[in-house]
C-alpha cells in the first residue's frame, strides 16, 4: 500500500510541476511574428503619433513598447483594441500560434 501511496504522491508533484512550467510559458501570450508591426504597416512612421521621436527605418515597435514580462501595458492593450476591434484581425496575424 505505501507503494501506491508514494505512486500518487510523485505523480501529483509532477502535474504540478508541468502545471507551474506551462503557465509561466504561455503568462506572456502566444510570441509575436518577426518583424510584426512591418509585415502590415510598410511606412511605420505614418502610424506614429505627431510627438513620437524619430525612430528611423526598420527599429521595432515593441522595442520600447514591451515590459518583457508579459502583463498588459497601456500600448498593448490599444494594440489589441484597434487590431482586433476595429481592423477584425485574427490573432494570428500578429501572433505566431
Amino acid at each position: 500500500m505505501k507503494n501506491w501511496t508514494k505512486l500518487i504522491v510523485c505523480l501529483c508533484v509532477c502535474m504540478f510541476i508541468g502545471a507551474v512550467f506551462a503557465i509561466n510559458l504561455t503568462a506572456a501570450g502566444p510570441p509575436l511574428k518577426e518583424k510584426v508591426c512591418a509585415s502590415c504597416h510598410k511606412d511605420v512612421a505614418k502610424i506614429f503619433p505627431k510627438n513620437h521621436p524619430d525612430m528611423g527605418k526598420g527599429e521595432p515597435c515593441l522595442t520600447c513598447h514591451t515590459t518583457g514580462g508579459g502583463e498588459a501595458t497601456k500600448f498593448s492593450t490599444e494594440i489589441h483594441k484597434i487590431h482586433k476591434d476595429k481592423a477584425k484581425l485574427e490573432c494570428a496575424a500578429c501572433h505566431a500560434l
